[in-house]
């Protein structure tokens, strides 16, 4: 690790606007030179050869590219010796929970059969202090929840949260009580804990709220997120640190703007496939969530960002034994048709292509009390059909592309749908009729495009 950190005060010296001028450039070279073409009719690709090519392009980017530091402004590169053997010697499986609470995730295989891990969060949807333990309860409850996180309370102790203050430290301390408070009401006071603040962003008052005395367990964890595109500063790597020295688990978090200076799907699938080799060599990672995102529409459920996940899981699972996890960011919030669909395609996408799931940011994750249990439901459900009834690629595809029709003509205007309040009873914790009937008709179409929903009675 200091080998890496001298790297970041020693590599060449760069502006950061000729580092993202240069990624451009490199990964557009990359996605001639492999010969890497997006197919809108292929959604869900079955072309082997086409992953192992975007893998490849991915990890050429980034022996060429190497990662921007901030704070020093220089580049720290690795070589390919250093990458092979960071993989050779990555996790294979990390566990979370205590007890019978305790769960494992473990390498998927491209259609695999064992189901997805299925990480279930509201990904820090802002919400009133008041509201902030039912919306996560709704969550951890969920029967196929193997780990959970955090929403965002917009006060605590009815003050606003602000950065670098001692009143940041007092919402991070919060945030962990009321996450393990939230578990225990759901009658599952051990499971995991996968990212335990979304109340603060400083690095210090992360650490402060890292105590058992809180609630947080041993192996609860953090995530350390890359800044797009293959960046990171100090503030990450004070994380990286402590990580290292404490039995707490860690993982990398990357969300690539296609759109940006990446470009076109097929440049962004190199840079988010080169992003889990930062995660790997300078975040130490055990384990991997991506979240890459239409720069437009801000979210991960177009035709174009499902085919991105699907042959980037796909590169990854077929080259590496990572553990990787796709972030679904949907355009709709709760309680709509649109949500619905557009959660269940990227759980099948995901899913058959070997990655785990992590569910759900809805409504563009920009807009408050927009988030429920009954969405991770949706998608949790999904991705353990697919394994169950041993969806192939090619059968995903058919089913995807007829989801997609459902939804696809609604992106520049998603209904925004209903609060968490509006959508869940407040005294039993559970979805209003009105949502699980809206369920219901969403199985029964389902049903028609070859899920079989029987199999989870």
């Amino acid at each position: 690790f200091w080998d890496v950190l001298d790297r970041s005060e020693k590599g060449p010296l760069v502006k950061e606007k000729q580092f993202d001028q240069q990624l451009g450039r490199v990964a557009k070279q990359k996605v001639e030179k492999y010969e890497i073409k997006y197919d809108p009719k292929h959604v869900v690709p079955a072309d082997d050869n086409l992953a192992d090519r975007v893998y490849q392009a991915g990890l050429d980017l980034f022996l060429k590219i190497g990662v921007f530091c901030r704070d020093t402004g220089r580049v720290m590169k690795f070589t390919r010796e250093e990458v092979e053997w960071a993989l050779r010697y990555a996790p294979t499986t990390v566990t979370y929970g205590q007890g019978r609470d305790a769960a494992t995730m473990s390498y998927r295989s491209v259609e695999d059969t064992k189901p997805p891990f299925c990480l279930m969060t509201p990904v820090g949807t802002p919400v009133a202090e008041e509201r902030f333990v039912p919306m996560v309860q709704s969550y951890v409850q969920e029967p196929l929840a193997q780990t959970f996180s955090s929403a965002f309370s917009q006060t605590v102790h009815g003050r606003p949260i602000k950065s670098g203050t001692p009143q940041e430290v007092e919402a991070a301390i919060w945030n962990v009580i009321k996450l393990r408070e939230a578990a225990r009401a759901a009658g599952r006071p051990h499971i995991g804990i996968h990212n335990l603040i979304s109340n603060a962003e400083r690095t210090d008052a992360m650490l402060a709220a890292m105590q058992t005395e809180f609630g947080a367990q041993p192996n609860d964890g953090l995530c350390i997120a890359a800044i797009a595109e293959l960046k990171i500063d100090y503030e990450r790597l004070k994380k990286v640190v402590f990580l290292r020295h404490s039995g707490h688990n860690k993982y990398g978090l990357y969300g690539p703007l296609m759109g940006g200076y990446s470009g076109g799907p097929e440049a962004t699938a190199i840079v988010h496939v080169a992003h889990h080799f930062l995660g790997l060599l300078v975040f130490e990672v055990q384990w991997h969530c991506g979240f890459p995102l239409h720069i437009h529409y801000g979210c991960n459920t177009t035709r174009e960002l499902l085919w991105l996940i699907s042959i980037t899981a796909q590169a990854l699972s077929r080259n590496t034994h990572l553990l990787i996890t796709i972030n679904t960011f949907a355009a709709a919030g709760p309680c709509t048709e649109m949500v619905a669909y557009e959660i269940i395609g990227n759980a099948l996408t995901a899913t058959v292509s070997g990655a785990d799931i992590d569910l759900a940011a809805v409504a563009r994750n920009r807009h408050p009390e927009r988030a429920s249990g009954m969405e991770a439901r949706m998608g949790a459900e999904a991705g353990h059909l697919a394994a169950r009834q041993r969806i192939t690629r090619e059968q995903a595809n058919e089913m995807v592309k007829q989801i997609l029709i459902q939804y696809e003509h609604k992106f520049g205007d998603p209904p925004l749908g209903k609060r968490f309040d509006e959508c869940y009873d407040l005294d039993t914790i559970q979805p209003t009729q009105e949502y699980l009937d809206l369920y219901e008709q969403i199985k029964e179409k389902l049903t028609g495009f070859g899920l079989d929903y029987s199999l989870l009675l």
